[in-house]
């Protein structure tokens, strides 16, 4: 999952225009991302299976909101304590990190929007559906980045707002109300302006798709790709890869 070659620096848009709407600086973004658009994830365990297996991790927000979440077969942490050769995870939940650290996991109190340093290096640091969460979502990346060893890897799962069903959910209620703790949507061109201003590079970005189990609904799905190309229509989510330090 390591880059081992070097890309020349790239361009900002600030670089072309002081218009951030401008076609120039729109192009130059259209055509950024366009490279580091890698496909589509349908397994996401395959994904962290290949991503973390026996690397060092640094899970960040480990909970999930409570400890109801943590005794659940599909919690990310549990799995992932599993993969990696070594997990440590942080939280700001102080009594649910007591009682993970009761169980045998390696969970520290932190704010990861600080400018806290755990005085480690990891060779993965993981962001699962935190970054809509928070406050300061530059910081967030920043902490990652600080924590991450010279050819380490930042990866960052986050919602989709351009799903099918975002959208009926939006035309149903005449807007979108999904998760009401979440403050932002982090789309390609927001990860990619989010890591210009944190101080790392946007390596490479997924699409997380799933065409469901309804064979009426695979079959539909097929068919509108076939028709339209590649859509994010049935992206449910964005996995982003970043690179601690700037593009050189």
């Amino acid at each position: 999952m390591n880059e081992s070659v070097r890309m020349p620096k790239e361009k900002h848009w600030s670089e072309v225009s002081k218009n951030p709407i401008s076609d120039a600086a729109r192009a130059l973004v259209t055509g950024v991302l366009r490279k580091k658009d890698a496909g589509s994830i349908h397994d996401l365990t395959a994904f962290w299976e290949k991503a973390l297996t026996n690397r060092t991790l640094l899970d960040i927000g480990v909970v999930e909101h409570s400890m109801e979440f943590t005794t659940r077969p599909g919690w990310r942490h549990g799995i992932f304590a599993k993969l990696a050769s070594r997990a440590v995870g942080v939280d700001i939940l102080v009594e649910e990190v007591s009682e993970l650290n009761k169980l045998g996991y390696d969970v520290r109190v932190c704010d990861a929007t600080s400018d806290a340093d755990l005085n480690e290096r990891f060779d993965v640091i993981y962001i699962g559906d935190v970054i809509e969460h928070v406050n300061d979502p530059v910081g967030l990346i920043r902490f990652a980045g600080r924590h991450a060893r010279p050819d380490g890897e930042i990866i960052v799962s986050t919602p989709s707002p351009f799903w099918w069903r975002n959208i009926q959910e939006m035309i149903s209620r005449n807007t979108y109300i999904g998760n009401v703790d979440h403050v932002r949507w982090v789309t390609p061109v927001n990860a990619l302006e989010i890591a210009h201003r944190a101080g790392v590079s946007l390596k490479r970005y997924y699409t997380v798709e799933t065409e469901g189990n309804n064979l009426m609904r695979k079959f539909a799905m097929r068919v509108i790709k076939r028709l339209i190309g590649r859509t994010e229509l049935f992206t449910w989510a964005y996995v982003y890869v970043f690179g601690p330090g700037a593009e050189n």
